[in-house]
C-alpha cells in the first residue's frame, strides 16, 4: 500500500506464509472523508475492502479483480483519526479472509476470492 492522498500510513507489518497483521494509521487528512460526512467523517465500507484487496494482491501476488467476496460483515464504523490493525489469512490458492479491528472493536471481515491465474 503506498503512502498516497487516498493511503492510510503503514505503522506494522508482521507477517508469514499465510497470515499478516498490518497496522495502519487512519487521519482525517485522507481522501475518503471529503464530504463522507462534514460533520462526522467516517471511513466508508468500500475503503476498508478497497484496502484489504491492495493488501492481499501485495502479500500473495493476487491479481485482476475479486471475482466473489463472500460473508461480508461491517460491525463498528472507523472514525478518524484511527489506528486499525488489517488481519489477512490466506485460506487457499485464489483466497483469503480478512479483518479489520482496533483497540476494543471490531469493524469489519469478509472473504475476497481472486480469478483463476490464466
Amino acid at each position: 500500500m503506498q503512502s498516497q492522498a487516498g493511503s492510510p500510513r503503514v505503522l506494522s507489518v508482521a507477517s508469514e506464509p499465510r497470515r499478516a497483521h498490518i497496522v495502519l494509521g487512519v487521519s482525517a487528512g485522507l481522501c475518503w472523508f471529503r464530504g463522507h460526512f462534514p460533520h462526522k467523517p467516517i471511513l466508508p465500507g468500500v475503503v476498508q475492502l478497497h484496502w484489504a484487496i491492495l493488501a492481499c494482491r501485495a502479500l500473495y501476488g493476487f491479481t485482476g479483480s475479486p471475482k466473489e467476496i463472500k460473508r461480508l460483515k461491517f460491525k463498528k464504523i472507523v472514525e478518524p483519526p484511527a489506528e486499525i490493525e488489517l488481519a489477512i489469512t490466506r485460506l487457499g490458492e485464489r483466497e483469503a479472509k480478512f479483518a479489520i479491528s482496533s483497540t476494543g472493536s471490531h469493524h469489519c471481515e469478509g472473504t475476497i476470492v481472486f480469478p483463476e491465474v490464466e
